[in-house]
């Protein structure tokens, strides 16, 4: 016998009433939609074959007296004439206001629906895309039998202040308008007040239409590259003519400076809109300066010399005679390197306002070098290059103009360094330049070239299989550190390569040291070593007291000299561990403590005494200076 129950009536209306819910919020809402189904609604389908409007056309594609065809059946080689084969084959014409690709969009209030007219409103905050354009708007209308699409902006209710207007973004170009009227399909349409931007360049027009996608006339328009509401140089034209991406070409043009026109025109003008990188000049600021006079600044032109190189050549000129030339090349190559290299020669003719000296002018030369480099560790693991080189005359920051921190800036420094790691990180390699100079003094340092290299420890009685537990000796381990230093130091005002060569210094260090490790003696754990260093020197001082003078004279032998050091080490340690306890305490029941006794013994012997001699410094011979005469 079956079991039956009772149900209840607002279960039974419950399911179908959230389903009918959930389907009409689904339906409406206004967020993140597409037109994609609005389109494929009204999209209107012919009937070529059936008049009854099915979209289904029958063609018989073969004659009915040749009626055969293959039988589906596993034994292929049964064949049955007695049927007639027709094909059926679906035509679907879409109607002229279909669209080839859907529209997402989007709507902070609401989103309407006109099927009757075919019509889309969206309101509030409205944002369409469509391809590569995306259009954002108050009000967005779509009409779909026109293809038209208008937009604009909405008023703040409080402030009475445009909200919102509408901007429409493609193909990398921007422009915000009151009011957009378009073709969606030919991309033809028109705008009223428009900004529009290209790249850096940016345009208002009272009027924008636009031909196609490319093209667009404006009426009445502003051309700058200042991306302020008021700029503050424009050049000003009845009439303009835009290809996206290429050029802007418009008739007579007004220049204009914080919104004062000049009375003078250009009988036409050319802008370029190329995106990225292209040739050009470089537009001259005017400067006033009470030392130099009068002067155009940042006059120049740039160049683009392939894909990874540029040059920028900048020139300073002033109505006294001074002038700056100023050449800078840069280059990146991506995943390889990037650096920029500035070259900069100058030329000062400063007024003599003090009255202190005689001469009218007070002139100067110099020069300044910047070069900055990097590469990039993932095109050569373990190789690196970098370059930091700031340098130059002692006089040129003083005399820079318009920088009062570059003329107080009296230290300057550069470095240069290759460096390489190779075999796992066992072997390292490092190669460097630097100097630093003190404008004040004149005096310049230049350590060229300083090479480290450094081996890890080695075991060379090490087995490359080893097997079992390893011998004593196979724990002998031996490592490397070497560097070589070569220095020379002038002044710049008095340079000269005989003078150079005397201030010439170099040396190298060569350190050794070695490491054994034996096994426990017992409880007690030896460890021998043994370092052994030896220096290299280029030059040996000899100082020695002139009676005639009554001064020490100082004396430079040029050549090479050695200097070693052994140092013997023996180490003896061991652990010692003890338990204290605490029978009648209640807390603490037992104190566990650990003792390291450590002995170590050194021994070095004197083997550069040699080299340390005793000179008299003052008449009486009381007063003796200990030196050494490797330095």
């Amino acid at each position: 016998m079956l079991r039956s129950c009772k149900v209840n009536r607002k279960y039974f209306f419950a399911g179908p009433g959230i389903i009918l819910l959930l389907v009409i919020t689904f339906s409406m809402q206004a967020k993140d939609k597409s037109f994609y189904f609005f389109f494929k609604s009204l999209t209107s389908f012919s009937d070529t074959a059936s008049p009854s409007g099915n979209n289904i056309t029958f063609n018989d594609t073969i004659p009915e007296n040749n009626d055969t065809i293959f039988n589906n059946n596993t034994d292929t080689s049964i064949v049955s004439t007695d049927t007639v084969k027709k094909v059926f084959i679906d035509t679907l014409e879409f109607s002229k206001d279909s669209l080839d690709a859907p529209i997402n969009y989007s709507a902070d209030d609401s989103g309407v629906l006109v099927i009757s007219s075919k019509q889309m409103f969206l309101y509030g905050k409205g944002n369409a895309k469509h391809q590569d354009m995306q259009l954002e708007a108050a009000v967005i209308q779509y009409d779909q039998q026109t293809q038209l699409i208008t937009a604009y902006g909405g008023i703040d209710t409080a402030t009475n202040n445009p909200l919102n207007k509408a901007k429409i973004t493609q193909a990398g170009s921007e422009s915000i308008s009151d009011t957009i009227k378009f073709d969606l399909k030919t991309q033809k349409g028109i705008t009223k007040n428009t900004f529009y931007k290209e790249g850096d360049i940016f345009v208002h027009a009272e009027t924008v239409k636009k031909i196609d996608k490319d093209i667009a006339y404006a009426l009445r328009g502003r051309f700058t590259t200042c991306n302020l509401d008021t700029p503050h140089f424009d050049f000003r034209a009845k009439k303009l003519k835009l290809i996206n991406n290429k050029i802007a070409v418009s008739g007579p043009a007004y220049p204009e400076f914080e919104g004062v026109p000049l009375p003078i025109a250009i009988p036409f003008g050319i802008y370029p809109l190329n995106r990225g990188r292209h040739s050009g000049l470089l537009a001259p600021q005017l400067a006033t300066n009470d030392n130099l006079g009068l002067g155009l600044e940042g006059l120049g032109y740039y160049k683009v010399l392939n894909d990874y190189w540029d040059v920028t050549v900048r020139t300073n000129i002033y109505s006294y005679g001074g002038w700056n030339l100023d050449l800078r090349p840069e280059y990146y190559k991506r995943y390889k390197y990037r650096g920029s290299l500035d070259l900069a020669i100058q030329k000062t003719k400063i007024l003599n306002t003090s009255g202190l000296s005689k001469q009218e002018f007070t002139e100067s030369s110099g020069f300044f070098i910047t070069w900055s480099h990097s590469t990039d560790m993932r095109s050569r693991p373990g190789t690196s290059f970098t370059a930091n080189v700031r340098a130059g005359s002692t006089k040129y920051n003083q005399y820079y103009p318009n920088d009062a921190f570059r003329n107080y800036q009296n230290q300057l420094s550069s470095s240069i360094t290759y460096s390489k790691t190779w075999a796992q990180g066992k072997y390292n390699l490092s190669v460097a330049a630097s100097h630093d100079q003190n404008n004040n003094l004149g005096l310049i340092n230049v350590r060229l070239p300083t090479v480290n290299f450094a081996a890890t420890t080695i075991y060379p009685f090490q087995k490359k299989d080893q097997v079992g537990s390893p011998k004593w000796y196979q724990k002998l381990g031996i490592s490397y550190t070497g560097t070589f230093l070569n220095q020379f130091s002038f002044y710049d005002s008095a340079f000269n390569l005989k003078r150079l060569l005397d201030t010439a210094q170099w040396g190298a260090e060569h350190r050794i040291p070695i490491t054994l490790s034996l096994p426990p003696l017992g409880p007690f754990i030896i460890s021998p070593s043994v370092s052994y260093s030896e220096r290299w020197y280029g030059q040996l001082i000899d100082r020695v007291w002139n009676d005639s003078t009554r001064k020490v004279d100082t004396l430079v032998h040029r050549g090479f000299y050695t200097a070693r050091e052994v140092n013997f080490g023996l180490s003896l340690n061991t652990r010692i561990f003890g338990t204290f306890n605490f029978p009648k305490s209640k807390g603490i029941t037992a104190i566990r403590h650990e003792i390291k006794p450590f002995i170590g013994l050194n021994y070095k012997p004197d083997l550069v005494q040699q080299y340390y001699k005793n000179v008299q410094v003052d008449t009486t011979g009381k007063y003796i200076y200990r030196y050494s005469q490797l330095q």
